[in-house]
Protein backbone atom coordinates (compact mmCIF):
# COMPACT_ATOMS: atom_id res chain seq x y z
CA UNK A 1 0.00 0.00 0.00
CA UNK A 2 1.17 3.86 -0.62
CA UNK A 3 0.08 6.92 1.35
CA UNK A 4 -0.79 9.97 -0.92
CA UNK A 5 -1.16 13.12 0.20
CA UNK A 6 -4.10 15.20 -2.48
CA UNK A 7 -4.62 18.87 -2.18
CA UNK A 8 -6.92 19.69 -5.07
CA UNK A 9 -9.80 17.77 -7.38
CA UNK A 10 -9.36 14.75 -5.70
CA UNK A 11 -10.48 15.89 -2.27
CA UNK A 12 -13.88 14.41 -1.24
CA UNK A 13 -16.14 15.90 -2.46
CA UNK A 14 -14.64 17.61 -5.39
CA UNK A 15 -14.36 16.61 -8.96
CA UNK A 16 -11.86 13.66 -8.99
CA UNK A 17 -12.48 11.89 -6.05
CA UNK A 18 -14.58 8.94 -7.24
CA UNK A 19 -10.65 7.54 -8.77
CA UNK A 20 -10.46 7.55 -4.15
CA UNK A 21 -13.43 5.77 -3.99
CA UNK A 22 -11.64 2.46 -2.95
CA UNK A 23 -8.75 4.13 -1.17
CA UNK A 24 -8.61 4.56 2.41
CA UNK A 25 -8.58 7.98 4.05
CA UNK A 26 -6.52 8.58 6.81
CA UNK A 27 -7.66 11.69 7.52
CA UNK A 28 -6.79 15.37 6.86
CA UNK A 29 -3.60 16.79 7.32
CA UNK A 30 -1.18 19.55 5.75
CA UNK A 31 2.54 20.00 4.59
CA UNK A 32 4.53 22.94 4.19
CA UNK A 33 7.46 23.74 1.68
CA UNK A 34 5.15 24.43 -1.27
CA UNK A 35 3.43 27.04 -2.58
CA UNK A 36 -0.57 26.55 -4.44
CA UNK A 37 -1.56 28.02 -7.76
CA UNK A 38 -4.60 28.16 -9.30
CA UNK A 39 -4.45 26.67 -12.66
CA UNK A 40 -8.01 26.85 -13.48
CA UNK A 41 -10.20 24.02 -12.84
CA UNK A 42 -7.35 22.42 -10.58
CA UNK A 43 -4.42 23.62 -8.30
CA UNK A 44 -1.06 22.61 -8.65
CA UNK A 45 1.66 22.68 -5.85
CA UNK A 46 5.48 24.25 -6.36
CA UNK A 47 8.59 24.13 -4.19
CA UNK A 48 8.97 27.12 -2.30
CA UNK A 49 10.71 26.49 0.92
CA UNK A 50 9.92 30.02 2.26
CA UNK A 51 6.53 30.21 2.27
CA UNK A 52 4.94 30.01 5.81
CA UNK A 53 1.53 29.14 4.88
CA UNK A 54 0.83 25.56 4.49
CA UNK A 55 -0.74 23.50 2.03
CA UNK A 56 -4.25 21.53 3.03
CA UNK A 57 -5.42 18.65 1.95
CA UNK A 58 -6.05 14.48 2.67
CA UNK A 59 -4.02 11.43 3.23
CA UNK A 60 -5.39 8.64 1.89
CA UNK A 61 -4.27 4.92 1.87
CA UNK A 62 -4.01 3.48 -2.02
CA UNK A 63 -3.22 0.07 -3.91
CA UNK A 64 -1.00 0.00 -6.89
CA UNK A 65 -4.04 0.29 -9.13
CA UNK A 66 -5.31 3.24 -7.53
CA UNK A 67 -1.98 4.69 -7.70
CA UNK A 68 -1.29 4.35 -11.61
CA UNK A 69 -4.55 5.79 -12.34
CA UNK A 70 -4.11 9.58 -10.09
CA UNK A 71 -0.41 8.82 -11.82
CA UNK A 72 -2.73 8.86 -15.60
CA UNK A 73 -4.80 11.69 -14.23
CA UNK A 74 -1.62 13.95 -12.84
CA UNK A 75 -0.10 13.11 -16.20
CA UNK A 76 3.20 11.63 -14.20
CA UNK A 77 5.20 10.45 -17.04
CA UNK A 78 6.97 7.15 -15.41
CA UNK A 79 9.93 7.36 -18.00
CA UNK A 80 10.51 11.11 -17.62
CA UNK A 81 9.22 12.59 -14.66
CA UNK A 82 10.43 16.40 -15.43
CA UNK A 83 8.84 15.86 -18.65
CA UNK A 84 4.99 14.89 -17.63
CA UNK A 85 2.53 17.67 -16.42
CA UNK A 86 3.34 16.48 -12.43
CA UNK A 87 6.04 15.23 -10.69
CA UNK A 88 6.35 13.02 -7.01
CA UNK A 89 7.79 14.05 -4.26
CA UNK A 90 7.72 12.32 -0.74
CA UNK A 91 6.19 14.83 2.10
CA UNK A 92 6.09 14.13 5.64
CA UNK A 93 2.41 14.42 6.71
CA UNK A 94 0.05 13.59 10.02
CA UNK A 95 0.46 10.20 9.39
CA UNK A 96 3.94 9.41 8.24
CA UNK A 97 5.82 10.42 4.50
CA UNK A 98 3.29 9.83 1.42
CA UNK A 99 3.57 11.27 -2.05
CA UNK A 100 2.84 14.28 -3.24
CA UNK A 101 2.02 15.21 -7.00
CA UNK A 102 4.11 18.47 -7.65
CA UNK A 103 3.39 20.91 -10.82
CA UNK A 104 6.23 21.04 -13.72
CA UNK A 105 5.23 23.68 -15.64
CA UNK A 106 5.63 26.85 -13.48
CA UNK A 107 7.27 28.91 -15.33
CA UNK A 108 4.27 31.40 -16.69
CA UNK A 109 2.24 31.96 -13.10
CA UNK A 110 1.70 34.75 -11.92
CA UNK A 111 0.49 36.33 -8.23
CA UNK A 112 -2.70 36.37 -9.17
CA UNK A 113 -2.53 32.71 -9.39
CA UNK A 114 -1.52 31.91 -5.92
CA UNK A 115 -3.97 30.13 -3.88
CA UNK A 116 -2.63 31.91 -0.45
CA UNK A 117 -4.89 30.11 1.99
CA UNK A 118 -3.38 26.93 0.72
CA UNK A 119 -6.82 25.48 1.17
CA UNK A 120 -8.07 24.59 -2.56
CA UNK A 121 -11.81 23.41 -1.32
CA UNK A 122 -12.50 26.57 -0.38
CA UNK A 123 -10.76 28.67 -2.59
CA UNK A 124 -12.57 26.90 -5.70
CA UNK A 125 -16.02 27.29 -3.91
CA UNK A 126 -15.21 31.36 -3.25
CA UNK A 127 -14.14 31.27 -7.26
CA UNK A 128 -17.21 29.87 -8.65
CA UNK A 129 -19.80 31.08 -5.86
CA UNK A 130 -18.43 34.35 -7.25
CA UNK A 131 -19.61 34.10 -10.69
Amino acid sequence: MNKVFVYGSLLKGMGNSSLLKTATLLGRSRISGYMMIDLGWFPGIIPDPDLKTPVYGEVYEVDEDVLHRLDALEGYNHSNPKAGLYDKNIVSTDFGEATVYVYNNHRGFHNDNIVFTGDWKSHYRNKFDGE
